[in-house]
């Protein structure tokens, strides 16, 4: 903690010392406004795993396991608070500790970040927001979501900027980083003798944005955008050091050349052979979004379609997996402040037809994409959850399906109708409502006996009376039902107390 007091206190005397701050305000002042936030949290239910949802969509916080919980302090100071200056200066610290979890200490945030004008940097572990859905309603996206632990990285944003000669109705942004996943040692410990794991893999994730439209003269505003990522780098093991003879090690590029390879999707992998294909696992998303902005509701649609590596990146194969929603706040009311429908869909997948071009055969099928799996790597997760949608079943859940001890997805091809509803009964009220129906196929490699179906249910109410100086309770009761993860209904209770440090003074750190 000293030591990351001290590293904020020096990047606030470097912004001083170059005169970041145009109005009266002292660049000190930068260190005021920090929230610490201290929160206990149990949950109990009575099937093999706690319901989907009171452990998805919490940026990895939420356990598979049925009982389990976690203490957990943290130190913000948000970036927006410095909306009016041309500097702007975030920190994080999130620290837990839990039972029934992946690790027992759980290092979730640590992060600073510092902003000039529409430029920002960020450096560390932060949960970042979901682009074009609402993290309370959605399911999740497809490619870049909520649900896993954030990983490590150097972040370089660009916000909204207008196009020269479009008067603000062309605005683009967009960002990149790097970072490394921290799982390595835990996915050894977990996964069964003989099974892959890998360690010390790179990351890479890039997107740019696209919005036209300009609300005062027209409340309706269309924004699309590509979001790209890839995991590179690192060791993958398979058995090695297990006792296993044929054990094998992939020691994966981590030079200049490889991170070129990751940013632009070139190169391939030393187990290509004649047929190389993009390095590492790389996927991604298309993102719609349309939105009108009234003066009394607002109402959006959006839609992601998704893609691994090169196949489904155009229309060659056509539309057939996305997800497409809506979402609608409005007017203030006792009851319903907003609702979100959302339609998932991913058994195509490119198709069931996977042919290489060889010399009697010139034409290529790239089929069976089998997505958030991949042949060297241990899938798109972290920790064991997905780093995307937890419809398509997270590793951690191997165990309910028969394969206990293994990082691959067994079931990724999925339909789904999801529902979110939130309602603000008063200022010391909050509650949300989530309800998914599922079918589910596994895998084109592995399919399911049967379609099996499974429905996942959760309410949630939150309760911050004003007489409480800070402290709120929220009861969230969740339900599973189905053939696919069983059974399972319990409860999950959270208590919070937050404070702000308004006068923290950098001279205390001199």
């Amino acid at each position: 903690m000293q030591h990351f007091l001290l590293f904020i206190s020096l990047a606030a005397a470097a912004l001083e010392a170059a005169g970041a701050s145009t109005d009266s305000t002292c660049v000190r002042d930068l260190l005021s406004e920090t929230t610490v936030a201290l929160e206990s949290s149990v949950t109990a239910a009575t099937g093999d795993v706690a319901p989907l949802w009171l452990t998805s969509n919490r940026y990895g916080l939420g356990s598979t396991e049925p009982t389990s919980n976690y203490e957990r302090v943290t130190g913000v100071r948000s970036i927006a608070l410095d909306a009016g200056r041309r500097w702007g200066l975030g920190y994080g610290l999130d620290v837990a500790v839990g039972f029934g979890h992946t690790r027992c200490f759980i290092l979730e945030q640590a992060y600073v970040e510092g902003r000039f004008k529409k430029v920002g940097l960020t450096l560390g572990a932060k949960q970042q927001p979901l682009e074009s859905k609402d993290v309370e309603l959605t399911s999740g996206g497809l490619s870049l979501g909520a649900n896993a632990r954030p990983i490590p990285q150097a972040r370089l944003d660009v916000d909204w900027f207008s196009i020269p000669g479009t008067r603000g109705w062309w605005q683009w942004k967009l960002y990149g980083s790097v970072g490394m996943t921290t799982d390595g040692r835990w996915q050894e410990s977990w996964t069964n003798a003989g099974e892959r794991y890998t360690r010390h893999v790179l990351y890479h994730e890039k997107a740019l944005y696209w919005r036209f439209g300009r609300t005062e003269v027209l409340p309706l505003t269309y924004e699309f955008g590509l979001q790209m990522a890839s995991q590179f780098g690192g060791t993958t093991y398979n058995g090695h050091g297990r006792g296993y003879a044929e054990a094998t090690t992939f020691h994966h590029p981590t030079g200049l050349r490889a991170f070129w390879d990751a940013l632009t999707c070139q190169g391939n992998d030393q187990t290509d052979g004649l047929q190389p294909n993009t390095a590492g696992n790389t996927l991604g998303s298309y993102i719609m979004d349309l939105r009108y902005h009234g003066e009394r509701w607002q109402a959006r649609a959006y839609f992601e379609r998704f893609f691994e590596d090169q196949s489904m990146l155009t229309v060659q194969y056509g539309v057939r997996d996305m997800l497409i929603g809506g979402e609608a706040t409005l007017p203030a009311n006792r009851w319903l402040t907003k609702a979100a429908l959302e339609y998932i869909t991913t058994t195509n997948q490119s198709g069931a037809v996977y042919h290489d071009r060889s010399p009697n055969i010139n034409d290529k099928m790239n089929g069976r994409d089998n997505y958030y799996n991949h042949n060297l790597y241990a899938g798109w997760q972290h920790y064991g959850l997905t780093l995307g949608n937890p419809l398509l079943t997270s590793p951690l859940y191997n165990e309910a399906l028969g394969h206990d001890g293994t990082l691959r997805f067994y079931n990724n091809r999925i339909k789904a109708w999801h529902v979110g509803l939130n309602g603000d009964p008063s200022a010391e009220w909050h509650w949300r409502a989530l309800l998914t129906l599922t079918r589910n196929w596994g895998t084109y490699e592995a399919p399911l006996p049967d379609c099996l179906r499974q429905t996942y249910a959760m309410a949630a109410a939150t309760y911050k009376p004003q007489w409480a100086g800070g402290w709120q309770a929220t009861l969230a009761l969740g339900l599973d039902h189905g053939r696919l993860l069983g059974n399972s209904f319990g409860g999950q209770l959270t208590v919070a107390k937050q404070l702000r440090i308004r006068a923290f003074e950098l001279a205390r750190f001199r």
